[in-house]
């Protein structure tokens, strides 16, 4: 046992990431996830993969920073301010537009399909805007680095093994969430379509109403209106 270990290091790490993955997967319900559901529905398989894929990118991104050092950015009260406005005036104006489109421009809509990149891009871009992802991620590091013993040799590949899990449980959990939400696109027709979009509109104008309110939390911490 003693000549495996060194090689075997990994195993606790990675299932103990599969479960952290999982948990995840199953309480997160951003912007990311209802895009997510929405283009396996109305843009089947496909589509829905090329999103998920850009959702994965987006995470590995952002752990990629937390791991590397280089999280105390997203601790920046400037950045915070700048990236929270952004990221929910964005959402706010994308659900806007599903929830007020009309349904002679959504039949126009639903005949251009969208390219390989757009479709990526969407999923990277409604993934981390979301403020909290970069929360989520660099409280989640902490978590895993605290669980590992610092006097271990494996100590920093041990923590790489257990965040590379989460992010590929993710990545395997938002597929699953493709192929179910495109079984059920397979059941509806256009005027079904055409409610799901205004659904997942209003819900992400609501996302990005309580980012913006997020966003004033800040404003008024950062300029500390209304202390003493």
């Amino acid at each position: 046992m003693r000549i495996l270990r060194p090689q075997m290091f990994w195993l606790f790490p990675f299932f103990k990431g599969i479960g952290q993955g999982i948990v995840i997967s199953l309480l997160s319900f951003g912007p990311a996830f209802f895009t997510l559901i929405h283009s396996g529905i109305t843009g089947g398989k496909k589509t829905g993969m090329r999103v998920a894929l850009g959702i994965f990118l987006s995470e590995l991104t952002i752990a990629l920073i937390c791991f590397f050092g280089l999280s105390h950015i997203f601790t920046f009260p400037e950045f915070q301010l700048v990236f929270s406005f952004v990221g929910a005036v964005s959402i706010i104006y994308i659900g806007v537009k599903g929830f007020s489109k009309k349904y002679e421009h959504f039949l126009e809509s639903i005949q251009v399909k969208s390219t390989g990149s757009e479709s990526l891009f969407k999923g990277f871009l409604m993934n981390i805007m979301n403020p909290f992802v970069l929360f989520l991620w660099v409280g989640l590091l902490a978590a895993v680095s605290v669980s590992y013993d610092q006097n271990d040799l494996h100590y920093k590949y041990s923590i790489l093994v257990n965040l590379l899990a989460i992010l590929l449980t993710l990545f395997a959990m938002d597929m699953g969430k493709v192929y179910l939400s495109d079984y059920l696109g397979k059941k509806m027709n256009n005027k079904v379509y055409f409610y799901v979009q205004k659904y997942f509109g209003l819900v992400l104008l609501l996302i990005g109403a309580y980012f913006f309110y997020h966003f004033c939390v800040l404003v008024i911490k950062y300029f500390n209106i209304g202390g003493h």
